[in-house]
């Protein structure tokens, strides 16, 4: 679907059609200069796509379900709609959420900032912190009815947490798409696991031996790794369930490129779905012993075929937030900017700017918010972004931070502001990182699996495919 370029004169004349609308209504220039037309034409949208869903899906119990999917694909629109528009102030929320359900690691990685080099974790400012379910549970239901994914980790471990499982629930039931990154060094739980309806686990395990595996895995387990991956499989074919997709990445080195195929062998005899062969950033800041391999067959190899992660369970599990889904749907999104004081398009002169600043938020186990996934640091460079504090209802106050507007307004990479910023600047100011997200908001794609019976018109998911936000 991403691959159906879309020309920007076109690209909201096929919503516009969609909606029987004059598509010259929504043309880029029209929606770019008039945004109560906009807005006006978006909460149309959202409620025709509304009925097209409930048309299809007339079983009872879908309202919640139909009216979800119809809010998140106005949010997408919203959100590339603030991008375009450089605005300061969102009237969307993220679609990519990522949370550390614990801050706390056993492994001791080079260049993590768990890392045995005392010199090199002093560096980061990271508190020791465990994410309680029922917080989770308040961040899931400001921010999950508009999201479409989570990745359930960032620099923590995240099944150190012993109620791991019981985060997934609220998240499936907003309908998101479930992702997780574990070392899997430490004694599991599988059966609760699977149950829990995690959509994709990946393992991360750098080696096919204890000896080239724990060379950068420090303080992992190998032989207890594989074990728990055999569990896992085990415990699919116990509950008959293909969830969660087993991923092994294997990061190369100089160290473990030789270990590609032995790899490669054992998670096919294991039963791993997926196989990844990636390749690292430099730790040679950290550990000069430990060099990224130039040449090794990276890539993916698929030993499953893919399935739809979204079926009758995933809708049926929305009702017990039908009362938040039925307020969230209620609302205007005309209302939602004039709110936002219609996106305080004051004049900027940034042109380029970052996209995580638009569609993606990220929260660690002390609830401080980050605009991406790149962690706080303190000396000897300080890298300042802790951007807002989740208290468990001030959403407007996390996604419109000071910190936030400022670097939306003003971001520019290798620029600094003009120097009237009071107090520490927004690391974002002055990030040229750049980082990759754990997982690609395309929106287009979690409509095709949500939507299977294909209620919203192609015409749709072609558009979202074309948004510049997602490109």
């Amino acid at each position: 679907m991403a691959g159906q370029a879309l020309s920007r004169s076109s690209l909201w004349g096929a919503v516009g059609r969609f909606l029987g609308l004059n598509p010259e209504l929504l043309a880029p220039s029209r929606h770019l200069s008039d945004p109560p037309a906009f807005f006006s034409a978006l909460d149309q949208f959202q409620q025709n796509a509304f009925r097209r869903l409930r048309s299809r899906y007339p079983e009872p119990g879908n309202d919640s379900f139909c009216k979800l999917v119809a809010l998140k694909a106005a949010n997408a629109f919203t959100a590339d709609y603030h991008f375009r528009n450089r605005d300061s102030a969102l009237a969307s929320r993220p679609l990519q959420l990522q949370i550390d359900p614990t801050n706390a690691c056993h492994l001791r990685c080079p260049s993590c900032l768990h890392s045995a080099n005392a010199d090199w974790a002093s560096r980061f400012d990271w508190p020791s912190a465990t994410l309680g379910v029922e917080a989770f549970d308040d961040f899931c239901r400001e921010f999950g009815p508009f999201a479409i994914n989570i990745a359930l980790f960032r620099d923590g471990e995240p099944l150190l947490h012993r109620r791991f499982p019981e985060f997934v629930k609220p998240a499936k039931s907003h309908l998101l798409y479930t992702l997780t990154s574990t070392s899997l060094s430490m004694r599991l739980d599988a059966e609760s696991l699977v149950a829990s309806g995690l959509d994709r686990l990946v393992a991360a395990i750098d080696g096919a031996s204890v000896a080239t595996y724990s060379r950068y895995r420090r303080g992992g387990d190998f032989d207890l790794v594989i074990e728990n991956l055999r569990a896992m499989v085990r415990a699919r074919a116990a509950q008959s369930s293909r969830k969660p997709w087993l991923v092994w990445q294997f990061l190369a080195f100089e160290h473990n490129a030789h270990e590609v195929e032995a790899a490669a062998k054992l998670a096919r005899q294991i039963g791993i779905d997926q196989l990844v062969i990636a390749k690292p950033n430099s730790v040679e800041h950290d550990d000069p012993s430990i060099k990224v391999a130039e040449t090794a067959p990276f890539g993916s190899t698929l030993f499953s075929e893919p399935y739809n992660w979204c079926g009758a369970a995933e809708r049926a599990s929305l009702n017990r937030n039908a009362d938040r889904i039925d307020s969230v749907f209620g609302e205007s999104w005309a209302d939602r900017y004039n709110a936002v004081g219609g996106g305080q398009r004051e004049p900027s002169a940034a042109k380029s700017t970052c996209n995580w600043l638009y569609y993606s938020l990220t929260m660690d186990a002390a609830r401080r918010i980050t605009p991406c996934c790149l962690p706080p640091m303190g000396a000897p460079e300080p890298r300042h972004l802790v951007y807002a504090k989740f208290n468990g209802e001030n959403t407007g106050e996390v996604v419109n931070s000071s910190d936030a507007m400022l670097a939306r307004r003003q971001c520019r990479r290798g620029r600094r502001p003009d120097g009237s910023v009071a107090g520490p600047s927004p690391y974002c100011l002055s990030c040229e990182e750049n980082p990759v997200p754990p997982m690609s908001p395309d929106v287009a794609r979690y409509l095709q699996s949500v939507d299977e019976r294909r209620a919203l018109p192609e015409s749709v998911q072609v558009a979202l495919a074309a948004c510049s936000l997602f490109a």
